[in-house]
């Protein structure tokens, strides 16, 4: 029971979390900083701070934890710089909703990688999660059900977030298996350090740094920052207590966040009409706590 409380307290606040997070990289993007700056700001604060701590880490340092983090890391570096850029392409509330696919794709992964196949009930929450994804898409008062599919080949943000929401499938497994192969703040440590310093390759090779843009968007880099390191270390601690799909179909529902925050935070249109898919994926979440 308190293993229970405990995951679910966790994937309570990291919606929360994921939802800010997109709303200070989309305000980042609206003052002109570039998305592999986005990116490469995304891990500062996270890097900075735990290496701070890092004389209260264990470290487990075993070949199974840098074959798991080597795979994640790298992943995650091209997922990185293609979120920052689907993001900076379309409105958060139909390029973020896009990720709500990473559970159904996990369907497949989960049981190759980590050799986890959620319950019946689990199942069924996740497909309604997804299905309620699709709707926060959909323009309901035309009935027009192949919009988010028109989508994928109108919008290049649309396109690539759902690349994205593939690779997180992939890292987020691999993810598991470094924590269970050391622990949640080591993984935090060095999958955030190889991260940060991958985009940091990518910033020189692209001859991409700009100071003036970093200050133009401080405020809003250092709040995404600060959210990163929040909602990482919750996700990694979460991953701990239960399967891995359920966490990120939760993690998702940070979807519904974002339509609510497109709409009073940056003016995007049409929330009323996208209400029956956060309806639908607040049922999908009910049957993954009770499946």
């Amino acid at each position: 029971m308190l293993k229970m409380s405990m995951w679910i307290l966790l994937i309570t606040i990291i919606p929360f979390v994921d939802a800010f997070g997109n709303l200070f990289n989309k305000r980042s993007s609206l003052v002109g900083v570039k998305p592999v700056l986005i990116s490469w700001a995304n891990n500062v604060v996270v890097v900075v701070l735990v290496i701070l701590l890092s004389g209260f880490i264990h470290f487990k340092l075993t070949a199974s934890y840098f074959m798991a983090l080597s795979v994640t890391g790298t992943i995650n570096i091209l997922a990185t710089i293609l979120y920052m850029n689907a993001v900076s392409k379309g409105d958060i509330s139909e390029v973020i909703p896009m990720l709500s696919f990473t559970p159904l794709f996990m369907l497949i992964t989960s049981p190759v990688i980590v050799g986890e196949f959620p319950k019946p009930g689990g199942i069924a929450g996740i497909l309604l999660v997804v299905t309620g994804s699709y709707l926060l898409n959909i323009n309901l008062r035309k009935r027009n059900f192949i919009d988010p599919v028109k989508a994928l080949f109108r919008n290049a943000g649309t396109r690539m977030m759902l690349f994205v929401s593939f690779l997180y499938s992939i890292t987020s497994n691999f993810d598991k298996l470094a924590v269970n192969s050391s622990s949640p703040l080591q993984h935090l440590l060095f999958l955030n350090l190889y991260v940060f310093l991958g985009v940091t390759l990518v910033v020189i090779m692209r001859k991409s740094f700009d100071l003036e843009q970093i200050i133009k968007g401080r405020k809003s880099l250092f709040m995404l920052s600060l959210l990163n390191l929040l909602g990482s270390l919750l996700f990694l601690l979460a991953i701990t207590y239960t399967y891995v799909a359920y966490v990120i179909a939760l993690k998702r529902t940070s979807g519904m966040l974002s339509v609510l925050m497109g709409h009073f935070f940056l003016a995007e249109a049409n929330v009323r009409e996208r209400l029956l898919g956060a309806f639908i994926m607040f049922m999908g979440v009910l049957l993954i706590l009770l499946g």
